[in-house]
Order: C-alpha cells, then sequence, then structure tokens
C-alpha cells in the first residue's frame, strides 16, 4: 500500500518539485500541498497523509508552530524541510523535540541542479517513516529530573550512537545524567553540517553534563561531552585528543560511529568503554558494539518499545554488541552504574 505524501512549503518552485518527485515514485501517493503552517494544519486533518514534508519557515504559521498543532490534533509522521541558517537550525532541533521524525536540508539556491541534490534523502526518509512510531520515548515533561550531583573518579569514557529519533532520545538521556558527570561522553548523531552547534547548545542548556560541538585537538576530559560536527568523522587520535577526518561516508553517513566506537577502542581499550546506541535507522555502531563488547566493554541499547526506529540498536544486539537493552530513561542511569562497576552482564 503506497504513502500517501502532503508537501507543505511557502516557495511555489521548491513544492512543485518535491511533488514531482513524490508523483514519480510508484510507492508513493501525492495527496496535496500546502504554501503555510495554517493550511498545513487544516489539510493534515482533512487529508490524513501518512507523511507531510513540511517547511520550517513560512508565513502565516511558522513550520514548528505547525508541528506541534499537527502532533496535537493528528499524530502524522513529519520530515522537516529546513535551510541551514542559525535560526533554521535552531526551530529544526525544536521540531525534532516536538515529534518531527528527521529532517532534509533545503540547498541554498532554488536552482533545480541544486534542490535535486536532495532528492534521494527525502525519498529515503519518506519511506523510512512507514516504519517509524509515533511519539516514540518519554514525554519530555514526564523525564525525571536529573539524579543528585555525584563525586567520584573514573578512568572510564561513554561513546554514544544515534540517528532518527535521537535528538529527542538524547534531550530525555540528558535530563537524567547527574551533575558532576566523572567520565567523557563522545557522540555521534547522525546530522549534516549548520546543525549539529546548535543540537549541541541545546544539550548543554538542560544543565547537568556540559556539551559542545566537538573541534579538531579538543581534549576527552571528564564531565565535558564532545558532539561530532555534522559532514566530519570524529575520531580518538592516538594522543587521545580528538580528530576529525573527512572519509567517505560509512553506512549513509558522516560523521559515523563505528569510526568513533573503533578508534576509541583502540587508544582506550574496551575495558574503559560504556557505550549506548539509541534510536536510528540502518547499523551504524553495530560492529564497533560488538568490538567494545568483546574486549571486556559494556553497551547499553535502547529498546524497541522506547524507540522511533529499532534498526541501530537491532543491528548491534545481533552483532553481540548489547549488554542489556532498556527504554531511554533507564540509560542515564545504566551509564552511572556501569562506570561505578555496579551493573553486570545481561541475564
Amino acid at each position: 500500500m503506497s504513502q500517501k505524501v502532503l508537501v507543505v512549503d511557502d516557495s511555489p518552485f521548491i513544492r512543485r518539485i518535491i511533488s514531482d518527485w513524490i508523483k514519480g515514485e510508484n510507492d508513493l501517493e501525492f495527496v496535496g500541498s500546502a504554501s503555510n503552517g495554517r493550511e498545513a494544519v487544516e489539510m493534515a486533518a482533512r487529508l490524513k497523509p501518512d507523511v507531510i514534508t513540511l517547511d520550517v519557515e513560512m508565513p502565516v504559521m511558522d513550520g514548528l508552530t505547525a508541528l506541534r498543532q499537527i502532533m496535537k490534533d493528528c499524530p502524522t509522521a513529519v520530515i522537516m524541510v529546513s535551510s541551514v541558517t542559525s535560526q533554521g537550525a535552531s526551530a529544526t532541533i525544536s521540531a525534532l523535540e516536538a515529534g518531527a521524525l528527521d529532517f532534509v536540508t533545503k540547498p541554498e539556491g532554488s536552482t533545480s541542479i541544486k534542490v535535486i541534490s536532495c532528492k534521494a534523502e527525502l525519498l529515503q526518509k519518506i519511506r523510512a517513516s512507514k516504519g517509524a512510531k509515533l511519539g516514540a520515548g518519554p514525554s519530555l515533561k514526564l523525564v525525571k529530573s536529573a539524579a543528585p550531583v555525584i563525586r567520584t573518579t573514573t578512568d572510564k569514557v561513554v561513546v554514544i550512537a544515534s540517528s532518527t529519533g535521537g535528538p529527542k532520545a538524547l534531550t530525555a538521556l540528558w535530563h537524567t545524567l547527574p551533575k558532576g558527570f566523572p567520565a567523557p561522553i563522545l557522540i555521534v548523531q547522525h546530522m549534516p553540517q549548520g546543525f549539529t552547534e546548535s543540537f549541541a547548545k541545546r544539550l548543554d542548556s538542560i544543565g547537568t553534563v556540559p556539551c559542545k560541538e566537538a573541534k579538531a585537538g579538543d581534549h576527552i576530559v571528564p564531565g565535558l561531552a564532545l558532539l561530532a560536527p555534522g559532514g566530519w568523522h570524529m575520531t580518538v587520535g592516538k594522543n587521545g585528543h580528538i580528530e576529525l577526518n573527512d572519509k567517505p561516508i560509512l553506512h549513509g553517513t558522516r560523521p559515523a560511529a563505528d569510526y568513533l566506537f573503533d578508534s576509541a577502542l583502540q587508544h582506550f581499550g574496551g575495558k574503559r568503554l560504556v557505550g549506548a546506541v539509541l534510536t536510528g535507522m540502518g547499523k551504524d555502531g553495530a560492529a564497533g558494539a560488538a568490538g567494545i563488547v568483546a574486549a571486556g566493554g559494556k553497551v547499553f541499547g535502547e529498546n524497541e518499545a522506547s524507540c522511533t526506529i529499532y534498526g541501530m540498536p537491532k543491528a548491534a544486539l545481533q552483532a553481540g554488541g548489547i549488554t542489556r537493552e532498556m527504554p531511554i530513561e533507564e540509560i542515564g542511569k545504566a551509564l552511572t552504574e556501569a562506570l561505578e562497576g555496579r551493573i553486570a552482564n545481561a541475564s
């Protein structure tokens, strides 16, 4: 059965281009288009599409406001279409936290050659939404407040892989982490250039574990989280500092978690690593997680009930790379206990 798609964008050119893409696919059905958020809310309720492509910046009602109304009135899979600007990036991060499944970036300049560069990505994400669970994971309003400040020391390092649904999952995780977190945290969240800095600032603003977008040469220090910058693979160098490279895309993405996991294993050894593989499609992080577990480390997987898309954790579990599965709201506690040596392997 084909997926019904509603296209929302204030640009007539972008609406026509995306609509033509949908019409050209046998498994997708174009059901209509809207030029602003108010129209989108009305058409979503009336047409009941399976997927909505939703522009972020629009007149009358912006995409973020429309998204929140749609998720309240008639929850629907939404793929945001964002411009690469600081304002667009911030609004997109908010949209992901508010329930949007994913996003694609609108190329600067509306020439057909530039716009067509995102065709394959958009169609892939529309199709991936078919298996996604709307509203997966805890409501951010219901996440328990962070654990008390802890004062302990450890030589361990935390590594995290995350993709579709990850911004909401990581935000929920961040609310459960204790202040005074005793280990460094290295994160790969699949995201393009222009968005990771904004997302790192969002995590940092929660006030539990400080977080920043990683830069080449950054020191890996306890109590600080470093987020891989979009468009760059992040690895641990021989000197123990952060290295960035633009090696070929791996598992369809750059940054890729397997590069981080493998380099961390080589530098720190498995027994010093504690990892987590969160929601996302594909298999990035599976091989790296399996290597960490085989070398004596521990890796926790977000369970199927909690995931927006149970792809990456499932692949890691099948590869032997998951010590224990659990919902996202329990992973922060598990990480802390593993750093303290208080968690056993799965029974």
